[in-house]
């Protein structure tokens, strides 16, 4: 997904490397680099005894691009994994960079740090934040590799590199605290929701929210670890009880009018986003079957999906347009656009009904009448434990 949410993102032709046997067939050879994939191939992969001379033909393309002022999307450890943590650089992205210089010495080529920080990968209408750092002059490094420093001048780009996209990242140090870390970070997202409409949000109150949350996370379980289980079991209790409620944290951050809000919204189009709901429900469940069967590690997963989702949700939506212009004349083109726009209503509503559901529990429910000064407590010790 990185690829795709940044071309979307900068408006701009981004060319961005991946796994070389997936091109191996001629069609999909074809098919992946109109869409400006390049093959990188790793002896993981099974690469074999080719794999150095197939990949300078892929840098050569490179090469070319930043020639031409274009930019190239790397992944400079190497590994697609979905963790809340910054692997160490491997040396191709130093290397290729090295490379265009020395073949083209007057490229001013600039190395810019992309953080991306996924909420909660593999699972729908979850959220990206997406940062950028200061970039990296590589012509900075051209005196140590006259020199013919070649290994300092990759070390040095590498921790410089490391530094900038650390800055860039929410990162949770030790994998047993990945569990407390997301719970946590799910508490301070919340403080800052996004707006009901729209998609983009060009502030970074959420992620420094996180990323002081996730910092100060990891600097009590270095320091002081009998405190820091002490927070881990209150977070834990925390969730806990929401779980048996089955509520959300995020509902103690809507204000009431909002409450209100989402409430009438629920009732005034309960109907129409059924509608829309059962009327787009065979091209949502194809895609998600298709996901499901084939892809096995979850960093894929959002790919998969999404992109089946697009291309049966084109075909669906074809045919749904010829049926109803077959009822309806010309006028069944805007009928069919409507059912397909009453599923997007359907996501909606459904985020709507969600919290308005779980304001009914607190509000109706004894248990959730009980439990709710606790519940504020508890939520008010948690954000407020690091002062």
């Amino acid at each position: 997904m990185d690829g795709v949410l940044l071309s979307v993102l900068l408006r701009k032709k981004l060319s961005l490397l991946a796994r070389g046997d997936v091109f191996k067939k001629p069609t999909a050879n074809k098919a992946l680099r109109s869409m400006r994939l390049l093959p990188i191939y790793r002896m993981e992969d099974g690469a074999g005894n080719e794999q150095s001379a197939k990949n300078q033909l892929t840098f050569n393309e490179c090469y070319e691009i930043f020639r031409k002022n274009g930019m190239v999307l790397i992944f400079p450890e190497g590994y697609c994994v979905s963790e809340r943590r910054l692997r160490p650089m491997k040396k191709g992205a130093a290397k290729m960079a090295f490379e265009a210089i020395e073949k083209y010495p007057d490229l001013d080529l600039q190395v810019i740090p992309v953080g991306m920080n996924y909420s909660n990968s593999g699972h729908f209408r979850e959220e990206v934040c997406i940062n950028f750092g200061q970039p990296i002059a590589v012509q900075s490094y051209m005196e140590l590799l006259k020199e013919g420093k070649n290994a300092k001048a990759i070390t040095d780009f590498n921790s410089t590199l490391y530094e900038a996209m650390e800055r860039e990242m929410v990162i949770i140090k030790e994998t047993a605290n990945d569990l407390v870390g997301n719970q946590y970070l799910i508490m301070a997202r919340n403080q800052y929701k996004p707006a009901f409409f729209g998609f983009f949000k060009r502030t970074k109150k959420r992620f420094l929210a996180e990323k002081r949350a996730a910092n100060d996370l990891n600097h009590l379980s270095e320091s002081n670890p009998e405190s820091f289980e002490t927070f881990r079991n209150n977070i834990s209790n925390y969730f806990a009880t929401l779980d048996k409620l089955r509520i959300k944290d995020k509902y103690f951050s809507i204000p009431l009018i909002e409450k209100i809000l989402y409430f009438l919204f629920t009732i005034l189009f309960t109907v129409p986003a059924l509608a829309g709901f059962l009327l787009n429900f065979i091209p949502v469940r194809l895609a998600k079957n298709i996901a499901n069967a084939k892809v096995k590690k979850v960093e894929f997963y959002d790919s998969v999906y999404m992109g089946s989702a697009a291309i049966i949700g084109i075909i669906y939506s074809m045919i749904l347009i010829i049926i109803c212009m077959c009822f309806m004349g010309w006028s069944g083109i805007f009928m069919g656009i409507g059912i397909r726009l009453l599923g997007y209503l359907f996501l909606y509503w459904q985020e709507a009904a969600l919290n308005t559901k779980y304001w009914l529990i607190i509000l109706l429910t004894k248990k959730g009448r009980t439990m709710k000064n606790s519940l504020i407590s508890q939520r008010k010790f948690i954000l407020n434990y690091f002062g």
